[in-house]
């Protein structure tokens, strides 16, 4: 959950106000692949939200090897990113 951290010093603009105390991970997929495998080291099963290069939300199956390993499926190969939480 984000919490409000309050400016310390009034007079200065605080551009950067928001604090999320849960890890996460972004992976570039660069190469056009129907499989990804990502190394994220999250410990932990996360969500995973992934898009194309014209960051339209594609649907794949999502294989968790471990809580640091998952493993993407997808019809067919594209590159973008994968955003793990």
């Amino acid at each position: 959950m984000a919490r409000w951290i309050q400016n310390p010093n009034p007079t200065t603009t605080n551009t950067t106000n928001i604090y999320t105390g849960d890890a996460n991970y972004v992976h570039d997929q660069g190469n056009a692949s129907a499989t990804w495998v990502v190394n994220h080291n999250l410990n932990k099963y996360c969500s995973v939200t992934v898009v194309d290069t014209a960051n339209t939300v594609i649907i794949g199956q999502v294989t968790y090897n471990s809580v640091n390993r998952t493993t993407l499926t997808f019809r067919s190969a594209f590159a973008g990113k994968a955003y793990f939480n």
